[in-house]
């Protein structure tokens, strides 16, 4: 039971939507960041480096490394003063809020919440998305989302600005994983150094300018308030924009080996195996009139419904479908919502030696499918979609 109630606590923790930026938010300028790099320089100076600065080791493209208790910092020279020019910040854990109340461990969502998100669906690439783009005298301020999928992999944030006939970009990031803030890092610190030439400056602008106009791909929404999202239906039985219900042997991605299986019963199958999927279909005997079965993904990179994908969280996952509306059992099975006989209907199996996720729609042929999400020590294992 108290394994249920852990792994309870670490959904409603970790499952959130998107949150659109609070009103008062601004844009992060370099005047900004200035002001965090002179904060930590004060505490840095009355602190001894834990590292030898004199040492081969700390020579890095950045510049020399002085390492402090609460940060890295990245500057020219052997000694660290009041006027040492500084290249770049790492902070790489933090016992208070390190820059606009954003922790070390505080969750993405609120990471995003503390900057301008003109974007709140994160319509972009499925590289990144622009959150906001703002021209200024000369310059330009931005913020972008980059990610791998649904899987969001850091927030940056900048200015530029002109200086002289070449442009400073000075800019936060922050590094996500597994829905969390695990590093924050400060570039471009430095006013004479690593300046960008005005067509590099250009071309990152277009580059921007570029993310902001795509719409080819969106965050999947989610929500700790399970009432809030839509039951699983036809229209989720995709995985790579290909559809299930209309699954054929020759509309198959990839090249697979082909396996006719008699039953032995009067009914034949038609399997499809390769290192990306399984798919198996029920046919005649000569292999034709084949209608899918069920198919398995095996491509950690490919994403099924709702963006599901092979090493996911369950509690990622748990809050992009439908949940609450009904009580969890003493065998620890929820049923999420529906009755568990008639889709649609979704439950969820906590034990943590068959730990899953169930969700059952009909198409409108009057076909019911159901996509099985298995997952051990709570990382997705096994997606499969089966016909009923």
């Amino acid at each position: 039971m108290m394994k249920k109630i852990l792994c309870l606590a670490l959904v409603l923790t970790v499952c959130a939507a998107l949150p659109a930026a609070a009103e008062t938010a601004q844009p992060v300028t370099a005047e900004e960041l200035d002001a965090l790099l002179a904060e930590v320089r004060a505490k840095a100076l009355t602190e001894e480096a834990l590292n030898d600065p004199a040492d081969e080791a700390a020579q890095n493209e950045d510049g020399t490394l002085f390492w402090f208790e609460d940060a890295k910092i990245y500057a020219a020279g052997e000694a660290f003063t009041a006027d040492t020019p500084v290249n770049t910040l790492v902070i790489e854990h933090s016992e208070e809020a390190v820059f606009r109340g954003v922790w070390v461990a505080s969750l993405q969502e609120e990471a995003l919440a503390a900057f301008p998100n003109e974007n709140p669906e994160l319509a972009g690439t499925r590289d990144a998305a622009l959150l906001y783009l703002t021209m200024t005298e000369g310059g330009f301020l931005y913020g972008r989302v980059l990610r791998d999928g649904q899987r969001l992999t850091a927030l940056e944030y900048g200015e530029v600005l002109p200086a002289g006939e070449s442009f400073r970009r000075t800019a936060v990031t922050f590094d996500l994983l597994e829905g969390l803030v695990s590093g924050v890092r400060v570039d471009g610190l430095n006013p004479e150094e690593g300046l960008l030439d005005a067509p590099f400056a250009n071309e990152f602008l277009k580059e921007l300018e570029a993310l902001k106009a795509a719409d080819g791909y969106r965050a999947v929404k989610t929500s700790k308030n399970g009432l809030e999202l839509t039951a699983f239906d036809e229209k989720d039985l995709t995985f790579s924009g290909i559809s299930y219900p209309a699954l054929q042997p020759d509309n198959l991605p990839g090249e697979a080996e082909r396996e006719l299986i008699d039953n032995e019963d009067g009914t034949w199958l038609l399997r499809f195996d390769c290192a990306d999927y399984e798919a198996i279909f029920t046919c005649d005997a000569n292999g034709e009139n084949a209608k899918i079965l069920s198919f398995t993904l095996r491509d950690e990179g490919t994403e099924g419904p709702r963006g599901v994908r092979l090493g996911d969280l369950f509690s990622e996952d748990f809050c992009r479908f439908r949940n609450g509306e009904n009580e969890t059992g003493e065998d620890l099975t929820e049923l999420l919502y529906g009755d568990g006989a008639t889709a649609p209907w979704g439950a969820a199996v906590y034990d943590p030696a068959d730990m899953s996720l169930r969700y059952v729609t009909a198409t409108e042929e009057g076909a019911e499918v159901m996509l099985i999400l298995r997952y051990e020590d709570n990382y997705l294992t096994e997606i499969m979609l089966q016909t009923l």
